[in-house]
């Protein structure tokens, strides 16, 4: 999910095209597959003609991928991940991008990926500030054939 402002601009939630060997591997890779799309965000706001002059950050629920972006401490484990995911390595070293640890039981997106407890669903939704709308069009439909 991405925020401009005080407003969600953006969300996505795909399956990822390669098998993860480990939950490390995993949330890298996705924090890489955000870190390019923060970058076109960059490029499209900038296209439009918005200045944007704003700090990122990433919010991630797995600590060893957020110490594999600041430094390739386990370069021999993940020595077989593809060289392009690296990419995140690089914003978060030249200090574009921020990696920010957020508790599980506080990472808003798994609204869009996990089946959530009634609880669960209820804060997140209350975080992303998800209004419920009653919309009826019984009362339009049949205001609108007396009309005839």
């Amino acid at each position: 999910m991405f925020y401009f402002e005080s407003g969600v601009i953006s969300w996505s939630s795909k399956k990822q095209p390669t098998v993860a060997l480990s939950s490390t591997e995993a949330e890298y890779k996705g924090v890489a597959i955000v870190a390019c799309e923060v970058v076109w965000l960059q490029k499209l706001l900038s296209d439009l003609g918005q200045l944007v002059d704003v700090h990122v950050v990433i919010y991630c629920d797995n600590i060893r991928s957020i110490l594999l972006a600041n430094n390739l401490i386990y370069h021999v484990r993940t020595k077989h991940i593809e060289v392009h995911y690296h990419f995140i390595r690089e914003k978060v070293l030249a200090k574009e991008i921020d990696l920010i640890h957020v508790s599980t039981e506080d990472q808003v997106v798994d609204i869009f990926t996990k089946a959530l407890g009634t609880d669960k669903l209820r804060k997140f939704k209350k975080m992303l500030s998800v209004l419920k709308v009653d919309l009826s069009l019984r009362g339009n439909v049949e205001n609108s054939s007396s009309t005839n």
